[in-house]
């Protein structure tokens, strides 16, 4: 494979620069602030991308939509080389965000923040949810014809089927789970949800209550992809992979050889499925999971998502957003 992990920053402007997430809450007004400090939903601002922490990235169609600190989403229009930054009605960070088709999105995040688009990321509006007040949402999964799922901390799960525009709470698995949700993916009409302690559920089409999957791990999973072939692959925390040829009745774990964590990972359109996670790390099977190829960006900035888009992956992390080279690698 040709070595390509060089990461090229966009810039999108001068003006407000992010160092930290817990620098953000220091940070002046930005252009178009209230007073209270707050950006005026749908204001568009300066911001040094990559001077802001970024969770997440999705498309919206062709365009590409991103979210992280202070409630901030930046957009692009022309496959990630340039970026616009816009504010939403909250100012927490948003951790996720989700697209049914290319107009209705819905972002959550910390505090039990929750916004939704109807015109593909250009404005954005606030949904109260009573029951997330306080706690942390960590995700949120679009399962088409206005339905999302939105998930997180001490396991709140909650589903809608207007298009974000109420929510209804669910019990996952028992009164007494409380751990945190990482992911909820889509698998041939099933739904599949992994969280902290190794715990793995599903449920099928009809999705009236989710059932316990046997787990091959007791720590953390971040994440699980969906290869060519329609294995199952896991990964999460110490740089832990595992694949199911047989949707989940066993599993296989893939020797890495490193102990960085895996955040987010993709499956893409050639059948190659690229994991990414902290310290710059990336890995990249074209065996359908099988077998990984460890790869670090030399900027050692860790990465939470990516996402393709027009022949490239755009990366998004503590680094803000970038685009990764498929000229440059450094190899460990």
């Amino acid at each position: 494979m040709t070595n390509w992990i060089r990461v090229t920053c966009l810039v999108v402007g001068a003006g407000l620069a992010f160092a930290s997430v817990a620098d953000a809450e220091k940070t002046a007004p930005a252009a178009g602030a209230t007073a209270a400090g707050t950006v005026r939903p749908g204001t568009v601002v300066d911001i040094e991308p990559d001077r802001i922490y970024l969770i997440d990235i999705e498309k919206a169609g062709q365009r590409l939509v991103a979210v992280g600190e202070r409630g901030f989403v930046l957009v692009s229009d022309d496959a990630g080389r340039t970026w616009k930054a816009v504010g939403t009605p909250v100012t927490r960070t948003l951790t996720g965000v989700a697209f049914n088709g290319d107009q209705l999105g819905v972002a959550v995040g910390h505090g039990g923040s929750l916004v939704r688009t109807e015109d593909g990321g250009n404005t954005w509006t606030a949904v109260t949810m009573d029951e997330a007040y306080g706690e942390s949402l960590l995700g949120v999964t679009a399962l088409g014809d206005g339905r999302f799922a939105a998930y997180g901390a001490f396991g709140m799960y909650f589903d809608s089927v207007d298009g974000g525009k109420s929510w209804t709470r669910r019990t996952i698995l028992s009164e007494e789970f409380e751990n945190h949700i990482s992911q909820v993916v889509p698998v041939d009409g099933a739904l599949w949800m992994v969280t902290e302690y190794g715990t793995i559920a599903r449920c099928d089409a009809e999705c009236a209550a989710f059932t316990e999957v046997p787990s091959p791990y007791t720590g953390s999973f971040f994440g699980m992809v969906v290869a060519q072939d329609g294995a199952l692959v896991l990964f999460g925390m110490r740089g832990t992979i595992f694949r199911s040829a047989d949707a989940g009745v066993t599993w296989q774990k893939v020797e890495t050889g490193t102990t960085a964590t895996f955040n987010s990972g993709r499956t893409l359109s050639d059948g190659r499925i690229i994991l990414v996670g902290n310290a710059g790390l990336v890995a990249t099977s074209t065996d359908n999971g099988q077998s990984f190829k460890i790869e670090w960006s030399p900027a050692s900035r860790g990465f939470s998502a990516l996402v393709e888009a027009d022949g490239g992956l755009v990366v998004v992390g503590e680094a803000g957003v970038g685009m990764l080279d498929t000229a440059a690698l450094v190899a460990k």
